[in-house]
């Protein structure tokens, strides 16, 4: 597996080093023209490189997924281990309020977010850390609850080690791959998501590029150019897959890099 993604690295390197153009740069003579030697995708309705404005666009798209996502699974997990670990009232008034984010649709939480921040990529990140911080939360919480039950964690307790300890120094390193993993799942979904509300026109405004507004502005073109089309889908759903693959994977791909 390790084989096969520095392949595939080493590959897009080399188009990278001998195809990338100026993702901004307007050519009136080159609009829609098809894959050729020079644009090996084409280029869309302002003449622009396809391929170069796909690869910023991945750097636009992966950014934001990560960064959300971490931010969802860092603070998802702080909250989690308190809610599970100390559980009673505490517990209620944090399960609530996730279930109240959960009964949202996440449409209404990114509208609501980019009318109070306005479209660009603090609006992104903050509308995907707040969707896909409940399910973090959750997980972790059932996790510490399983946990602090365990005799390691009654151990600590009879020896008088503090509750912050046993939650960070022992619950926690214990339940790291899960936590690890659901970062894998919520990563791709994280790129659904930025590519979705992209394409609504929610996202990301041009000219920055990123693979959601690159399908919004491709659409209108879709029979007379489809490959303008095409491209962005195809990074979409390879890159995906590719988590989806290590997700199914999980405990052996963590346990291998951990």
């Amino acid at each position: 597996m390790k084989r096969k993604y520095i392949v595939l690295i080493l590959i897009l390197l080399f188009l990278i080093l001998f195809f990338y153009q100026d993702p901004y740069a307007i050519n009136d003579n080159k609009i829609l023209t098809p894959p050729d030697l020079e644009n090996i995708l084409g280029c869309d309705n302002m003449g622009r490189d396809i391929f170069s404005r796909l690869v910023l666009g991945s750097f636009y798209t992966l950014l934001i997924a990560s960064v959300s996502v971490a931010l969802s699974v860092i603070v998802g997990t702080i909250i989690g281990s308190i809610a599970g670990y100390y559980g009673k009232s505490l517990d209620s008034i944090i399960t609530s309020f996730i279930e109240v984010i959960i009964a949202i649709p996440s449409i209404l939480i990114a509208l609501g977010v980019i009318i109070v921040l306005k479209t660009g990529f603090l609006s992104m990140i903050v509308a995907i850390f707040i969707i896909y911080l409940p399910r973090c939360v959750n997980m972790v919480r059932g996790l510490v609850k399983k946990e602090k039950n365990m005799e390691y964690v009654i151990a600590a307790k009879t020896y008088g080690v503090s509750n912050i300890r046993i939650i960070f120094y022992h619950i926690l390193p214990n339940i790291m791959k899960s936590i690890l993993i659901s970062f894998t799942t919520g990563f791709a979904g994280a790129i659904l998501t930025e590519a979705g509300l992209g394409y609504l026109g929610l996202g990301i405004q041009p000219p920055y590029p990123t693979w959601g507004n690159i399908l919004n502005q491709s659409q209108s073109y879709f029979l007379s150019a489809p490959w303008f089309t095409i491209a962005p889908g195809l990074a979409i759903i390879f890159t995906v897959y590719q988590m989806n693959k290590l997700e199914k994977r999980g405990k052996r791909f963590w346990w291998y890099w951990i």
